[in-house]
């Protein structure tokens, strides 16, 4: 049995740690749910179980560069899906686990609390004070960045700085799982779905405004603002590029500044998801490390490093 857990690295593992939990989280708050809603939940963890080994053993035939760079990036590719699943599995009126209510929806507490703070609400009145287009084009362009950070990072670690690319790969889904959880603990839907029209409208820019309208139609739910994973994330990923490559670091940082004015622009977090995302940033960090020293120290995964160096 552990000559199997070992041919998996600690990306892997994480992953099927993350689907065991949420999967009890299922069979335990599902019993009132639709079973076709439940069944399909848990048949996709056994289908990205299965994948997850088609990938190791493709990887493990293979044996090069390539190869392992996918075996790398393929646990984050399923964040397309596991993000929009914590609102189905958040307990809602419309979720698969309609009683798997931890906390119920905070919407109405977040937004009082952007008005007891700061005398408005931020992310109402930011896109009126700048309706501009082109405002709204770099805001939005901020947004999207989100994905080009990540990207400059994996690269950067994979590429440039292999010996630490096991570890931030580690430290990164970690960090994005656990936000998750909270996400399914603590349900908010942010002030793109709380706002009703027009007040939940953002002024119109030009290709990234569209493509990133095109992309919330395809994925996005009204889930996962509290506190601001875009945020929160973005500063991980910047304390690791700040330990490792201060010209990755600074290069990165003005669209990192963006993206943290855009979330509220755009109305996808209240000022406050902000505020929380710098607050408990450093705390998942921190404890993604303690997690990942916890695996290493059981001796469970096998390193990816010979995969980056093949």
């Amino acid at each position: 049995m552990h000559s199997l857990v070992k041919r998996f690295n600690s990306a892997e593992l994480l992953t099927f740690t993350y689907i065991v939990i949420t999967a009890f989280h299922i069979l335990l708050f599902g019993r009132t749910g639709s079973f076709a809603h439940i069944s399909s939940l848990l048949l996709c963890r056994i289908a990205f179980s299965a994948a997850i080994f088609l990938v190791v053993l493709i990887s493990e035939q293979f044996g090069n560069r390539f190869a392992g760079f996918i075996r790398y990036v393929f646990p984050f590719a399923l964040i397309a899906y596991w993000y929009p699943e914590t609102y189905y599995l958040g307990g809602n009126e419309n979720s698969a686990l309609p009683h798997s209510i931890i906390m119920s929806n905070i919407d109405g507490l977040l937004d009082r609390l952007d008005m007891m703070i700061f005398g408005c609400l931020p992310a109402m009145e930011f896109s009126k004070a700048f309706p501009q287009a082109w405002v709204s084009e770099i805001m939005y362009f901020g947004y999207f960045a989100y994905y080009l950070i990540f990207l400059v990072t994996f690269i950067y670690f994979f590429f440039v700085k292999p010996d630490m690319a096991e570890a931030a790969m580690f430290y990164c889904l970690c960090s994005f799982f656990i936000f998750y959880i909270i996400f399914i603990c603590v349900p908010a839907a942010g002030p793109q779905f709380y706002y009703s029209y027009p007040d939940s409208q953002v002024p119109e820019g030009y290709f990234f405004s569209w493509l990133m309208r095109s992309i919330q139609d395809m994925g996005e739910k009204p889930t996962g603002a509290f506190p601001s994973s875009h945020v929160g994330l973005t500063l991980i990923a910047m304390i690791l590029l700040y330990g490792n490559s201060r010209k990755y670091f600074y290069a990165i940082l003005p669209t990192a500044i963006i993206l943290v004015a855009s979330t509220v622009y755009i109305k996808a977090h209240y000022l406050v998801d902000v505020l929380a995302a710098f607050i408990v940033a450093p705390f998942i960090f921190v404890l993604s490390r303690l997690i990942f020293g916890l695996y290493k120290h059981c001796n469970l995964f096998s390193s990816l490093k010979k995969a980056v160096d093949n």
